[in-house]
């Protein structure tokens, strides 16, 4: 038997979510599970006494008060972890925290309509996450409703009505600057508070969420490693540091001489411009320690990033040098790009960049070989030519 939030023992098919705070009551009927919850745990089981004798009886159950929050767990452990891997349960898990439950966890159950799961949609769009990432969010609510449905739990399942946006993988869209782009790039970008931002990024392939969540503690000095474990994220208005979306994507970084002696540079610089601003500069709590913050502090947005970037190119536009427009991911394909050039390992690049398949990686290196195949055969005429 369970036990309550007194340590007392609960009635036979009730149960207490210390994490959510509220009772479920579950039962399984002709092979159909069914369950309730309430904070109250004397309305809970008045309610799981109805809903027994409505489904024994042939009557509608419609009207069930089920949170989507009480819903998941019951989903995933009635309906998932007998049949799916436990990293797909893990998954699952993760996705419905970051990307679902801010949006719909505290609505009921038949109160979530199409244009709640649209806007989820479009959120996640919104803030650029990758196409896997939406597309994991859109399995866990068709998974959730369409079992809902089945249980007569809703009328009407919402997530079919809603659009699955446009979205282009970040590792499939390969758009990298040449060298001299790069080079260009980063002399302008030296007159921006943004330089050791960008040069970080340039020189170990981070991308940006984990830039702008690595903390001073993450930088191993005296190894001279990065050592990559959160990514920031931003959703419905609020910044989370989240651990980074696959196992491999945890990795240490090696910190070329560059970096090393940039980083040592700006976290002596940031201390003083802590001091200088004094009350004005403002942080997120638990997010005090951050290497990349905005100007004044607070975690840095993808939005406010992106401002930055436009502005470095409209100068190089400005002084008369044609410049295409870039985002910050252009940094981390070009950082793949130079590694490709320079003959790195297949292998290697992919613990680098923290690609979960090595098949993404080789894809970066199937864009990258056509525009050095002409100086490859060069060496074979070379070998021609001596021979």
């Amino acid at each position: 038997m369970g036990l309550d939030k007194y340590g007392r023992e609960l009635p036979k098919g009730i149960y207490y979510d210390v994490d959510g705070d509220f009772y479920l009551g579950r039962f399984q009927y002709q092979l159909e599970k069914y369950s309730v919850t309430d904070k109250n745990l004397t309305v809970c089981i008045q309610m799981l006494n109805d809903l027994k004798y409505e489904v024994r009886h042939g009557l509608a159950v419609k009207k069930v008060s089920l949170t989507v929050d009480a819903w998941f767990p019951t989903w995933i452990r009635d309906y998932k972890e007998m049949f799916v891997k436990k990293g797909t349960i893990e998954v699952y898990t993760r996705s419905y925290k970051l990307y679902i439950k801010p949006f719909i966890g505290k609505m009921k159950l038949q109160d979530v309509k199409s244009m709640h799961v649209q806007r989820i949609y479009n959120e996640l769009k919104k803030e650029e996450f990758s196409r896997g990432t939406i597309e994991v969010a859109a399995t866990v609510l068709s998974g959730m409703f369409k079992q809902a449905y089945k249980n007569e739990l809703i009328v009407k399942n919402p997530v079919p009505l809603a659009t699955l946006p446009k979205i282009e993988d970040e590792d499939e869209i390969v758009r990298a600057m040449t060298l001299e782009e790069q080079n260009l790039f980063t002399e302008y970008a030296k007159e921006s508070w943004i330089y050791p931002l960008v040069i970080t990024a340039l020189f170990t392939g981070m991308r940006s969420g984990e830039l702008r969540g690595i903390k001073w503690k993450d930088v191993d000095f005296k190894k001279k490693e990065i050592h990559i474990r959160k990514t920031l994220v931003y959703l419905n208005k609020e910044y989370s540091l989240e651990p980074p979306k696959t196992k491999s994507s945890k990795r240490d970084i090696p910190m070329l001489d560059n970096v090393y002696q940039l980083l040592k540079e700006h976290k002596k610089q940031q201390l003083e411009r802590k001091l200088l601003l004094g009350e004005q500069w403002k942080t997120k709590k638990g997010m005090e320690d951050l290497v990349f913050p905005s100007d004044t502090g607070n975690p840095l947005n993808r939005d406010r990033l992106k401002v930055q970037v436009n502005k470095i190119v409209d100068a190089i536009n400005g002084d008369g040098t044609e410049f295409q427009h870039i985002t910050p991911h252009y940094w981390r394909h070009s950082f793949a790009t130079r590694c490709i050039e320079q003959g790195m390992q297949p292998k290697v690049l992919q613990k680098i960049l923290g690609h979960s398949k090595l098949s993404q990686t080789m894809d970066l290196y199937a864009h990258v070989m056509p525009s050095t195949k002409e100086q490859e055969m060069q060496k074979l005429l070379k070998i021609a030519q001596s021979a």
